[in-house]
């Protein structure tokens, strides 16, 4: 029995020994695994930098190259093209690999996938696979003004639309023409990943003749695929090459990038502090406008669409009829929507107020203001949407109405009155890229853009305040209140500091030495943006409970 017992314990050492050299295997595989990724993105950024460095695409000495001038010319007016343009073109048209394209909003992404689909001599179509219907009916509609065949197929076409356009997608005959010759179709994502119908029509259409169909590569593995944006994350740049089974920049043949950089010289940003109330907010903006932009196109966001009929109406009111606004948001049926943006694109209404969800499908060329209501959601959020202005190449304004109570990187972007805003975006992008996640675009944050309001204001306005024994003094009311289970709204906050309120902690706060109270030499608004500096920073934070108020702990 002792030997039986002996032997089982001899073995179970063993099995303990080997599970230990399996884990310790495991960690130095997955460490290793770690390692080869990094090495490999490495390469692959390497890559990219080394084509983008090069100037084979750049040039006008291919065949192509006076049909394609001529076209961009005859359709849409272009007699040069914007920067980055002529080599993603050469590039499309030669079809030998994949492309990423990065370029920032109004750097004229739509001319690469456009001008190569009516160069196709073929009786093929580009499908073009985008997710907002607002602007793929934009797109539609300056096509079609532009003379090239478009359609567009979406969840409101109707069941006409859609079997006359199916049934235009290949040719009745084997060798005869398509019966109706669009040479671009957009859809949404949902579009082709719901439709079994479509789907099978697109397959059907797959031919010797068809390659030039920009489509999925799971569904048509020869073709060539185009994907376009304005910002992305390696990280994100990578799982999209990798859904779409595009080739990895490094190897052979594999997936061209194109990046131009984030920084639009045109537009203009500033920020202006809102006013205390609703009226006189819409009384600033409409001043502004009318003072500045009197008879130029532009665009307001706010966050629900109960605001933008709101202001809307407001700023027409507080114009006396000047300032024509039009409200565009989810809940307008598609014929009110084309009707506000029609009458936009024609001037007829002056502003557009849109949500901030809804409104990036909107664009007229000439839009010369982009002004936020309310803060954008996200940094990203903001430089997309305020990128709906100086879509022509001319000057362009961006103006953002800051309240303390805003997000906290919204917060930091617009608390800040000495750092360029160009080089706050591109500062936010830049971070990322020291965790794996930096942007694709080329970006140069230490030159100023030397045009947004903190470029041009004066030093002799900014006055730093030594802020510690506020900052102290903050800190100490609210690890008193986290200490008795006590919750503090951001209002109640500011009155405890100012000496009202105390409560509980009156006896305690008051006996301290080394903290003030009441703070008497900043106003609400200064100590409300002290309070978010903190929070922005790490040194407060905010708890979030079920109730209609937002609480500090």
């Amino acid at each position: 029995m002792n030997q039986y017992r002996s032997q089982l314990e001899d073995i179970n050492k063993e099995i303990d020994h080997i599970d230990h050299v399996i884990n310790t295997l495991r960690t130095k595989k997955d460490a290793l695994i770690e390692t080869r990724n990094q090495l490999l993105d490495k390469i692959a950024q390497t890559a990219i930098v080394a084509d983008q460095t090069s100037t084979l695409y750049d040039t006008e000495d291919f065949p192509w190259s006076t049909r394609l001038k001529a076209l961009a010319q005859q359709h849409f007016n272009i007699a040069s093209f914007r920067a980055l343009q002529l080599p993603i073109l050469n590039a499309a048209l030669e079809q030998k690999r994949d492309l990423f394209v990065l370029l920032p909003t109004g750097g004229g992404k739509s001319l690469c996938y456009q001008l190569p689909a009516i160069m196709d001599q073929t009786d093929g179509f580009t499908l073009v696979i985008s997710p907002l219907v607002s602007l793929i009916k934009d797109q539609v509609y300056h096509l079609r003004e532009a003379n090239i065949p478009a359609e567009y197929l979406v969840s409101s076409s109707s069941k006409e639309q859609v079997s006359l356009i199916q049934s235009s997608m290949f040719p009745k005959k084997k060798g005869q023409p398509r019966p109706h010759s669009f040479k671009l179709l957009y859809v949404t994502p949902e579009k082709i990943a719901k439709s079994k119908r479509f789907m099978a029509a697109l397959n059907k259409a797959y031919d010797a003749d068809y390659k030039q169909l920009n489509i999925l590569r799971t569904v048509f593995p020869k073709t060539r695929i185009m994907a376009l944006t304005a910002t992305c994350p390696w990280s994100v740049m990578k799982d999209v090459m990798r859904i779409l089974n595009m080739k990895q920049p490094q190897v052979p043949n594999g997936t061209l990038v194109f990046s131009a950089p984030l920084f639009r010289p045109n537009l203009i940003y500033r920020v202006v502090q809102k006013p205390d109330t609703a009226d006189e907010t819409i009384r600033h903006i409409t001043h502004w406008i009318t003072t500045h932009h009197p008879d130029q196109s532009g665009i307001i966001y706010c966050l629900s669409k109960k605001d933008t009929e709101t202001v809307a109406q407001m700023i027409y009111k507080e114009s006396n009829g000047r300032i024509k606004c039009g409200s565009y948001h989810a809940d307008m049926d598609d014929e009110d929507k084309d009707y506000i943006h029609q009458k936009w694109r024609t001037k007829e209404i002056q502003v557009v107020v849109a949500t901030i969800a809804f409104g990036m499908g909107i664009n007229h060329l000439e839009t010369r203001f982009v002004i936020h209501h309310c803060l954008s959601k996200s940094i990203e959020g903001y430089y997309q949407e305020s990128g709906r202005a100086g879509r022509d190449g001319k000057n362009a304004e961006c103006i953002i109405y800051y309240s303390p109570s805003d997000v906290y990187q919204m917060v930091k972007y617009a608390q800040d009155y000495t750092t360029c805003r160009k080089i706050l975006f591109e500062r936010y992008f830049e971070l990322d890229a020291q965790e794996g996640e930096g942007l694709v675009n080329n970006v140069t944050p230490d030159q100023p853009c030397g045009i947004c309001d903190n470029c041009t204001r004066s030093r002799d306005e900014i006055v730093v305040e030594n802020i510690s024994t506020e900052a102290k003094t903050l800190i100490t009311i609210c690890d008193m209140l986290k200490q008795v289970n006590e919750r503090v709204t951001m209002n109640k906050l500011v009155q405890m500091i100012q000496g009202r309120g105390l409560g509980i902690i009156k006896s305690h706060i008051m006996n301290r030495q080394d903290i003030e109270i009441p703070i008497r030499r900043f106003t609400e608004y200064d100590i409300e943006r002290i309070i978010h500096h903190l929070l922005c920073e790490g040194y407060l934070a905010e708890d979030i409970v079920f109730t209609p108020y937002t609480t500090i702990t």
